[in-house]
């Protein structure tokens, strides 16, 4: 589906008190409005760097990227709105379709992170020939190894170790992320 498909599917769910995914529990539930209203924050705040712009700019070839996602997620709320914003930016060089995790497993099982079905997972792949390129997710590289360290090391519970990552999603505003795919923009020929 579109960005804005996967947007009207998340709204006509929340105005059902439900969210995406069989997963009906309580804490997804709960989840998903804080979520739609990070990405209704980032849909007008987020920003794509020069450099980012110049390194799509560049690609040599079309790319599309099959976007992993559910409404309930905080990483993609966090994420998601920067890849959107990176893509309606690129002059028709990326694409983007948007799955939903738990009815796609056989592909999600394809790209699991440490053995987990971690999302959002961006697949990315060549859109004309279909040659995959690359996968990128849950979470920037530098953001995943600070809450994988924070977690081992850490006797936060679950809320306290959730409220730090998004408190560094907030201060990074998207840097990590962007400087993510500069590098995998970069090495494609």
């Amino acid at each position: 589906m579109s960005y804005s498909g996967y947007l009207s599917l998340i709204d006509n769910l929340l105005l059902q008190g439900k969210t995406t995914g069989e997963d009906q529990s309580l804490a997804h539930v709960q989840r998903a409005p804080l979520n739609r209203q990070r990405i209704k924050r980032l849909d007008k705040t987020a920003s794509i760097s020069e450099d980012l712009k110049a390194t799509i700019e560049q690609l040599p070839i079309p790319i599309s990227f099959l976007i992993l996602t559910e409404g309930w997620c905080g990483d993609a709320s966090q994420s998601v709105p920067y890849i959107h914003k990176m893509v309606d930016e690129s002059k028709g060089k990326l694409q983007e379709f948007y799955l939903l995790r738990d009815e796609n497993l056989g592909l999600m099982d394809q790209f699991l992170t440490d053995g987990s079905r971690a999302i959002p997972k961006v697949i990315a792949f060549h859109s004309v020939t279909g040659d995959f390129l690359f996968s990128w997710g849950p979470r920037p590289i530098e953001i995943q190894n600070w809450y994988m360290a924070l977690k081992k090391d850490s006797s936060l519970d679950k809320d306290e170790l959730s409220l730090q990552l998004h408190q560094y999603y907030t201060t990074d505003k998207g840097q990590k992320l962007q400087e993510d795919f500069i590098e995998l923009f970069k090495n494609i020929s």
